[in-house]
């Protein structure tokens, strides 16, 4: 059975990580996540570990996203199982001045699982979402759910 702890803890993951970036401290971005962890980065880039996750955040964070800021919205939070939870959230990336290549928000997929009483993250995707032509009515609905509501008053 999962506690409002639980999802508190999880959500906490996710505050820990955008701290991290906004102290632009790389290995304090990779926190949150479990040792074996498994991260895909925005341009596919995938990294297994603490570690190395850490390390990765550490050069982007001291080159191309110096001085950038990290805020979170957290979509859902939908327990599988008392000790493994699937999280998605919205992350807005705020550039100290506006290079065209910076995406205004990302859309992250998170595993978040318990382990000895600790909540980490097993698995973070990361996606920039991009325009494509739509299909039809049912494609125009699923997105206008899946975009936050204030990108939809920017595009």
């Amino acid at each position: 059975m999962t506690t409002q702890n639980d999802e508190n803890a999880i959500r906490q993951l996710v505050l820990d990580f955008c701290a991290g970036w906004n102290a632009q401290d790389g290995f304090a971005c990779a926190r949150p996540f479990s040792e074996a962890a498994d991260f895909t980065a925005v341009n596919g880039t995938r990294v297994r570990g603490k570690e190395d996750i850490g390390r990765g955040h550490a050069e982007i964070l001291s080159t191309i996203f110096r001085g950038t800021r990290l805020s979170s919205v957290v979509n859902t939070l939908e327990f599988l199982r008392p000790d493994v939870a699937i999280v998605d959230v919205t992350l807005r990336l705020t550039p100290p001045t506006e290079p065209s290549w910076i995406p205004k928000y990302t859309s992250c997929g998170i595993v978040a699982t318990k382990e000895e009483g600790d909540w980490s993250i097993s698995v973070f995707r990361n996606m920039v979402p991009f325009d494509r032509p739509l299909a039809g009515q049912l494609d125009r609905e699923f997105l206008q759910r899946s975009i936050p509501s204030e990108e939809l008053a920017h595009n």
